[in-house]
């Protein structure tokens, strides 16, 4: 009775085992990523494109000024956070996690039998390809980022975005192979200062993802800067430190030979939009301060920033 009791409210115990399985291998979008690549190796799409995937640890680290110094080589269009709140790419991202050894099974790909020739077998589970599956995706990108951008006249294109860890990455570098990354990330006190001057309204994904706190904000930015300082290397992307940046010697020729690009170097000094709202400076209280120094420790400390 207890076995029937069991299986009714909790489900049957094979099923809690093998999910429990599951759970252990620790399935995220870099596991599926590993595990598409393990058994899709080779691609014929065409990988001559280069975005340029400039990642922010969350909102007012410089990310705009960093964007506007790209885009002062005319042949390259950076979109800045598109449909931001949508969580577009967080969306199609997190498909990958389900890709694991065990799944799909190699039976369900479709193996080009012409449909007549179907009606008699079990195509309950019939999947297209690995291959088509990753050019669906990358048809989106193309689609919604790429082609607009050469209609505008641009060589090359890119995204800003402020929302998107490192496991994001991955899959931008499964579907653009030669794709360019950036990680730009600031002390996030000053980075929070000048976010509640706008009123500490916005949202990571709308609308259950809001960042109305100092613990939201600061859990978003340590979370993102953990993956960027594991990944760059892997990635083969480039970290830009917001001080450096704005400082005496910002390291523009790095990131011009990464990139491929030139740089107008005058753009550092034209101040475009401002963070005060009616020149009064948001105030940051004690306990503000105390809960986001909890969120981003101990990884802000690491880094060198301290309050």
């Amino acid at each position: 009775m207890r076995q029937y009791l069991m299986s009714a409210l909790r489900g049957p115990a094979q099923a809690r085992a093998a999910h429990r399985q599951a759970l252990l291998r620790h399935p995220g979008i870099a596991s599926g990523i590993e595990q598409l690549l393990s058994a899709c190796p080779d691609s014929d799409i065409n990988d001559d494109e280069e975005p340029v995937f400039l990642l922010s640890a969350g909102w007012r680290s410089g990310s705009t000024l960093l964007q506007r110094l790209i885009m002062s080589d005319s042949q390259v269009l950076i979109w800045g956070e598109p449909y931001d709140e949508c969580g577009m790419i967080q969306a199609l991202a997190e498909s990958m996690k389900a890709f694991r050894p065990d799944w799909p099974p190699a039976e369900y790909y479709y193996d080009g039998t012409p449909p007549a020739d179907l009606s008699g077998n079990w195509v309950a589970n019939l999947f297209p390809s690995l291959e088509d599956l990753r050019k669906g995706h990358r048809a989106f990108f193309d689609t919604l980022f790429s082609e607009p951008a050469k209609r505008g006249g641009a060589a090359r294109w890119g995204i800003k975005e402020v929302r998107l860890g490192s496991e994001h990455a991955l899959y931008l570098r499964w579907l653009y192979p030669k794709a360019k990354i950036l990680f730009l990330y600031r002390n996030p006190l000053d980075a929070y200062r000048s976010y509640a001057r706008y009123g500490r309204s916005w949202y990571d994904i709308f609308p259950n993802r809001p960042m109305f706190t100092p613990t939201a904000f600061g859990t978003h930015w340590r979370q993102l800067m953990e993956g960027y300082l594991r990944d760059a290397r892997k990635l083969d992307a480039l970290l830009v430190r917001y001080e450096d940046l704005i400082g005496n010697r910002p390291p523009l020729e790095e990131i011009e030979s990464y990139l491929g690009i030139r740089i107008d170097r005058s753009v550092l000094g034209a101040k475009v939009g401002s963070s005060e709202r009616g020149g009064e400076k948001a105030r940051v209280s004690r306990l503000e301060k105390w809960l986001l120094k909890r969120a981003v420790s101990p990884m802000a400390k690491e880094l060198g920033y301290e309050w």
